[in-house]
């Protein structure tokens, strides 16, 4: 097996030249036309495999790759010559697949027609490898085009692979993916609309190091947040603005639940643009929760004088909170969070600082016990006078609490002994969360009825009488018996 760094980048087709004309170096051009296979039920998409049969260059190869081989961007990858033209079993044979297809029959899911231009890049001591494959995927009958540039470290410190990404991203319009051409070949030959993607657990062993768990930690919530704005730029919707939010959150809690290794330069300024970019999805996602649970629930058949000219200003002002999400998504900023947390995590200065060795090396499963014990207890400590607590303090309790939920949902696969109690516990917190956050709710939805009435007193007063429901009392009830079982309920670790 061959292991993979490389970097993957979706480009819109009219920018493929400018990003050749920015590789130099020795080059070819090359007609990649492949078939991918899978068991009817698609066991090895399942298990993160994916099998394709290529024609091209050097004749017919059969190439199994898994997801992740240990690194970020790492891939396991088994390649064999073939007669083919359909897989050849006795080379599966030699694979991490064999067990699982146990003489299965295997059929072709998709087809992709791709010309690859290839170009070996200098950059220091380090050899790069940038191929840019233009073409299209078709599965029954259906097509959709492929534009991707594809850096590769052949040799080398893989921070050159960053500092490369860098150099063209200031010219070419470079958005990170982790998404590999199997996976979306699935999505084409499903021919359904996906929802937006929610994270996957990482895959991490108990006896994982604590270097292990963060970078295991960090692909899969890198890997959520490219997926989710994928998504929201395909459809924006409400459920695809809440997954890229709590994506962008869950990214910035994992900084925090690894605070020891986060105190570079580079961790703080990564931590202060994924604040920017969670905050560019906040109005426009509080204004979908008003709208979907308020407005069109509570306030439905309700008259009040004015309701036609506050309906219309709602209607602005979510049109106008998905417009600045919309130009922040497609900004050079948003861009450079998704490349700067993919160097952080493959190739940070925590990765080689000698005074982090000992914390890097060290048993993951008793750092994190040691940062949940710590999070609840911020959490017992705040929650301790919660009924004295004011909007702004439940708000900061609200914070910790969803800090400590997030890392419980992280972390748990590193205590696979006490399931029950993991699974009663993250309810637990998840509870604590729901209400903590209806109670901030009443906050914005406030701030929310101002927005929508442009200023008119009057308007504002008569639509919070229909809008804002006098519950206040009932949610600080639920709110503390949530607290109390929160921290009633047994750690897992």
């Amino acid at each position: 097996m061959d292991r993979e760094i490389e970097l993957k980048f979706l480009i819109p087709p009219e920018a493929a030249v400018l990003a050749l004309a920015q590789l130099h170096g020795e080059g070819a051009v090359r007609q990649l036309d492949a078939t991918y296979f899978d068991t009817p039920d698609h066991a090895l998409r399942k298990a993160g495999f994916g099998l394709r049969v290529r024609d091209g260059e050097g004749g017919r190869k059969q190439t199994l790759k898994s997801a992740s081989a240990g690194g970020v961007f790492s891939r396991g990858e088994w390649e064999e010559k073939i007669a083919g033209p359909g897989p050849d079993r006795d080379a599966l044979a030699r694979t991490p697949a064999a067990a699982m297809l146990a003489g299965e029959a295997l059929a072709p899911v998709f087809t992709t027609r791709v010309e690859r231009t290839v170009r070996m890049v200098r950059v220091g001591e380090a050899l790069i490898e940038a191929a840019l494959d233009r073409g299209e995927f078709s599965a029954d009958g259906r097509r959709a085009p492929v534009c991707e540039l594809e850096l590769e470290l052949k040799s080398g410190d893989p921070g050159a692979l960053f500092d490369l990404a860098r150099q063209l991203s200031r010219n070419v319009p470079l958005r990170l993916s982790l998404i590999s051409k199997a996976e979306r070949g699935y999505g084409l030959a499903a021919g359904v609309d996906t929802p937006a993607p929610r994270r996957q657990a990482a895959t991490l062993e108990p006896r994982a190091t604590v270097a292990e768990a963060l970078q295991a930690l960090g692909q899969a919530g890198l890997t959520h947040l490219c997926a989710g704005l994928e998504a929201l730029r395909e459809r924006p919707e409400p459920d695809a603005v809440h997954q890229a939010r709590v994506a962008t959150r869950r990214l910035r809690a994992l900084l925090k639940t690894f605070k020891p290794l986060t105190q570079d330069e580079a961790a703080q300024r990564l931590d202060v643009e994924l604040d920017w970019l969670a905050g560019e999805f906040d109005a426009a996602r509080d204004l979908d929760v008003f709208v979907e649970e308020v407005w069109e629930k509570q306030a439905a058949g309700a008259t009040f004088t004015g309701r036609d000219a506050f309906e219309r200003g709602l209607k602005a002002a979510h049109a106008n909170a998905y417009l600045r999400m919309e130009a922040a998504l497609e900004s050079p900023r948003a861009r450079d969070v998704l490349l700067e947390a993919a160097a952080w995590l493959e190739a940070g200065a925590w990765t080689r600082d000698p005074a982090l060795k000992a914390l890097r090396d060290s048993s993951a499963a008793a750092y994190a016990a040691e940062v949940l014990d710590h999070r609840r207890q911020q959490v017992k400590k705040r929650a301790k006078h919660f009924a004295d607590l004011d909007a702004p303090a439940r708000h900061k309790l609200r914070l910790k609490g969803k800090t400590l939920r997030y890392a419980a949902e992280d972390l748990v696969v590193l205590f696979p002994d006490h399931p029950k109690r993991a699974e009663l516990f993250i309810e637990a917190s998840k509870a604590v969360q729901d209400i903590l956050g209806q109670l901030n709710d009443r906050s914005v939805r406030e701030a929310l009825v101002e927005t929508a009435a442009h200023g008119d007193a009057i308007l504002a007063r008569d639509a919070a009488r229909v809008v804002l429901a006098n519950d206040e009392g009932e949610l600080l009830k639920t709110a503390g018996k949530a607290l109390d079982d929160l921290l009633d309920a047994k750690p897992f670790w």
